[in-house]
């Protein structure tokens, strides 16, 4: 039996290289900048045969779409969360990432004793996050060499994330 077609759609850049890594097959196009355009995407896409996977940070929780509102966790994990559309009809989850990214980064390589630092990065959130921001983190080695640090190491958010969507696969 084949599994259904999934498309991730990520929210910003360093989420995008996140989900490619997980995914390698994942297109540019599924890139949607900002949680409001994620939601707008997946409610754009609507009854399709498509499962639809959106990865948002959780950083702006006043400003969550209201297409969000009837999703339901599904399982947790330290800094990401997994949701689903309550409505059956569609099959549309979330990977919510606690706060933003680089929280998630930094907790899961505290986890497992990585220091950031070692792959280029500032071990000050801050900086961090502004690394983070650029479209050049797409392609950078040393955020795909982190991410692999994270993988290998078993953080254990990651290992979480890599069990969600290895049900897709």
């Amino acid at each position: 039996m084949t599994k259904p077609r999934f498309r991730i759609i990520p929210e910003c850049h360093a989420d995008t290289a996140l989900a490619r890594f997980f995914v390698p097959n994942v297109k540019q196009e599924d890139h949607a900048n900002g949680s409001s355009n994620v939601a707008s995407e997946m409610k754009r896409a609507g009854f399709s045969e498509v499962i639809l996977i959106g990865l948002i940070d959780n950083d702006k929780l006043k400003h969550t779409p209201r297409y969000f509102d009837d999703f339901i966790e599904i399982e947790r994990g330290q800094c990401v969360s997994f949701r689903q559309k309550e409505d059956v009809r569609v099959e549309h989850y979330l990977i919510v990432l606690e706060r933003a990214i680089e929280t998630f980064l930094l907790y899961n390589a505290a986890q497992v004793g990585i220091n950031v630092a070692d792959f280029g990065f500032s071990e000050v959130q801050k900086e961090f996050q502004k690394n983070l921001k650029s479209q050049q983190i797409e392609d950078s080695e040393n955020y795909q060499s982190l991410l692999k640090a994270l993988r290998d190491q078993q953080a254990p958010d990651f290992i979480k994330i890599e069990a969600f969507l290895n049900q897709f696969l």
